[in-house]
């Protein structure tokens, strides 16, 4: 699902976001951001496997920069690599580190 909202803002053509109110850098940096940050714990979760999850979040985001090369008034940025590829090591970060705490977290026991 993250990977279709990801494409489907890419393909908004530059104008219409301008348009909107979402052209600025600073939005469009951390969008990047936190949906890879997302896109890696869904692959680590669907996984397992840490690494595998970080490597497939930065193949994701190099593709997702090269779709944007064949969308009017859109280009690619090596930047935007870095943001994702960021994004996909601070996921997997989380993944290793947290998830496992996150997932056996013990259940309250219920007092009678």
């Amino acid at each position: 699902m993250l990977m279709i909202i990801i494409s489907a803002f890419s393909s908004i053509k530059g104008p219409y976001i301008d348009a909107v109110g979402l052209g600025k850098e600073s939005y469009h940096i951390n969008a990047h951001f936190f949906l890879f940050v997302a896109l890696c714990i869904s692959y680590y979760y669907a996984t397992g496997k840490v690494a595998l999850s970080v490597v497939l979040t930065m193949i994701f985001g190099i593709f997702d920069e090269m779709h944007q090369l064949f969308t009017p008034f859109r280009n690619a940025s090596f930047f935007d690599i870095q943001v994702d590829s960021l994004g996909a090591l601070i996921g997997g970060a989380f993944s290793w580190k947290l998830w496992p705490l996150i997932r056996n977290k013990p259940k309250n026991s219920q007092k009678k």
